[in-house]
């Protein structure tokens, strides 16, 4: 629309304003961005410039990736393909696309909108070319080192046994010797975050 900026101009002006995005989820042996997090940061320079988001899902499917919960649930992988557009507010038909891949796996129904979620953030930083802090884009992160036959089991039972929630991933810690309890140490932190958000799940749908 004349005498408007066009949704090009629009998001140079948000990448004027925002330069970096701090990581604040521990995943594993390293630090990530969260979802919340990038949207916490640049929406209200979407509000200011005028730009809405909006993602929408091509294709997708639900696989089931032979892993089963202690309980007996099967976890199940949502496999998708992403559009997130990128609106002029002020002349819809003004637009960028990003189209990009995502998946995620959950023993509920979780795993659609944890997919969503991964492909709207990435989405946004790769738009807006956003520093993540701790290497650069370019850099590899650290190979862990590699883990125990009998660790790399034990860290499967802990991940169930965190989707379950604390109570249940203390008590299978606490199970697991000294000996693995410190060759797993490096991946604690996440553990303790998914049992929290299971946590927080529960008590919502009570």
């Amino acid at each position: 629309m004349e005498g408007k900026p066009n949704v090009y101009q629009r998001v140079h002006q948000v990448m004027k304003a925002v330069g970096y995005v701090q990581k604040d989820a521990q995943v594993e042996n390293y630090k990530a961005v969260s979802h919340d997090m990038v949207t916490a940061v640049v929406r209200p320079h979407f509000v200011d410039a005028g730009i809405a988001v909006s993602p929408r899902v091509v294709e997708a499917r639900m696989v089931d990736t032979g892993r089963k919960s202690s309980r007996g649930s099967p976890a199940m992988r949502y496999e998708g393909t992403f559009e997130v557009d990128f609106v002029n507010v002020d002349d819809p038909a003004d637009r960028i696309t990003v189209r990009l891949d995502a998946h995620a796996d959950d023993y509920g129904d979780k795993a659609p909108g944890k997919a969503l979620s991964y492909a709207t953030k990435y989405a946004v930083l790769k738009l807006l070319m956003l520093e993540t802090g701790e290497g650069d884009e370019g850099r590899l992160e650290p190979e862990p080192p590699e883990l125990s036959e009998s660790a790399a089991t034990m860290l499967v039972g802990l991940r169930e046994k965190a989707l379950e929630g604390t109570a249940a991933l203390e008590a299978a810690w606490k199970s697991a010797g000294k000996p693995l309890r410190l060759e797993l140490a490096g991946h604690l932190d996440s553990l303790k975050e998914a049992a929290a958000k299971a946590d927080a799940s529960t008590k919502a749908a009570a």
